[in-house]
């Protein structure tokens, strides 16, 4: 069971990345067409800026995820490291629970501010800023499963697994 919650987990981080990268290219074509359209035709296509500004809200709420996942957020190394075994587990239980907080935090009032504007509109595009704001909870729900993943299964760990069976025995 245990095993099956990984590899789910697994893939809904490894889906969110793969999305946010997709998600980096469609910003890097608008923000060109913006440019394109600002200094080649001389009458800015406003729209795309607006767009590429939501893109790249969702683009990194949902890379956060993987950033938990493969260690990429600032880590507290140095006081691990001068820590016992024993106490190094506990303090990296303390900051996966503060962590797993604030995205609980993220989630909730990232649902009420959602909601709260679900009325208005985005300007140039026509369609309602709640989704933009939406990435908040989506995103913070979507981080949890990597930040367990990395407390429970430590990227180094899987990394470290997978080269033992690729290893050539000579």
């Amino acid at each position: 069971m245990r095993k099956t919650a990984f590899n789910v987990f697994e893939r809904v981080i490894s889906l969110t990345h793969n999305l946010a990268a997709a998600l980096l290219a469609l910003a890097t074509v608008l923000v060109f067409w913006q440019v394109v359209t600002r200094f080649l035709l001389g009458d800015a296509a406003a729209w795309s800026e607006v767009l590429a500004r939501g893109v790249v809200i969702w683009m990194v709420f949902l890379v956060a995820g993987a950033g938990f996942r493969l260690s990429a957020m600032i880590p507290l190394e140095f006081v691990r490291s001068v820590l016992p075994d024993h106490l190094q587990r506990v303090v990296g239980f303390v900051v996966m629970a503060l962590i797993l907080a604030f995205l609980g935090v993220l989630v909730w009032y990232g649902t009420a501010m959602t909601i709260r504007v679900s009325t208005q509109q985005v300007a140039m595009l026509g369609v309602p800023i709640s989704c933009f704001y939406a990435a908040i909870p989506v995103g913070a729900a979507l981080a949890v499963p990597g930040v367990l993943l990395e407390f429970f299964r430590p990227i180094d760990d899987v990394r470290g697994e997978a080269a033992a069976r690729d290893e050539v025995i000579e």
